[in-house]
């Protein structure tokens, strides 16, 4: 019983001896190195606008809204100079519809960021844009018509005296019911003169010669007919 005890001691010490030992060993070992892979800088997003001058800022930036889609607007830095393709002007007035390459900062901002690579096209009004004193002159002259491009809605709402409702959408259509004659004084406006742009350019590709954008009811002092 005593030798059993005692051969018993001796196996546990032995067992122990040889775990200190392999904790020993296993301490001195160099851990595996684990690699972070080095994210990379997404490649920059060029991609081609057009749009319809809103208004140039100090040589800094331009701002063009999309002729097709009046809600999209982009916001150009062209503070590190203009450089543009062959015979285009790099007189970014407004008005001017343009068309260039651009890099594209941030799609979600409004209006969508971006930076100008190259200006490609840059072609002026192909209408007139005229302020509201200098149309109220012309109404005043007599031999115009007005024309109001909002919605009916908005049209029922209030008007500028002796204006026709042409709502945008409509131009195509409803012109000819107005008048025919292509040398026809024309003078658009709609609220905020955003839609009074897109019919202005609209009625000259229809032929129409003598027409005049003068903005939005909004910025017209004179008086409106409110039924």
């Amino acid at each position: 019983m005593k030798k059993t005890f005692l051969l018993a001691i001796l196996v546990l010490g032995i067992v122990l001896v040889i775990s200190a030992c392999a904790q020993s060993d296993n301490s001195g070992a160099e851990e595996p190195v684990v690699s972070t892979p080095v994210s990379e800088s997404p490649a920059p997003i060029t991609v081609s606008v057009t749009g319809r001058i809103i208004e140039t800022v100090d040589g800094d930036y331009t701002i063009i809204r999309n002729e097709e889609d009046t809600s999209i607007y982009y916001k150009i830095d062209i503070s590190s100079g203009i450089t543009a393709g062959s015979g285009v002007s790099t007189d970014l007035e407004p008005n001017n519809v343009i068309a260039a390459r651009v890099e594209m900062l941030d799609a979600e901002a409004l209006p969508k960021a971006t930076v100008l690579i190259e200006l490609t096209e840059n072609t002026s009004p192909d209408y007139n844009v005229i302020d509201a004193e200098e149309a109220k002159a012309m109404i005043d002259a007599g031999n115009v018509i007005i024309l109001d491009v909002r919605t009916r809605e908005e049209y029922e709402a209030g008007y500028i005296e002796n204006s026709f409702n042409l709502p945008l959408g409509t131009i195509e259509s409803g012109i000819g019911k107005i008048t025919s004659d292509k040398d026809a004084v024309l003078l658009v406006y709609c609220r905020s003169g955003n839609r009074s742009k897109v019919a202005a350019r609209e009625l000259t590709e229809l032929g129409y010669t003598n027409v005049y954008d003068f903005g939005g009811i909004v910025d017209w002092p004179y008086g409106i007919i409110e039924k």
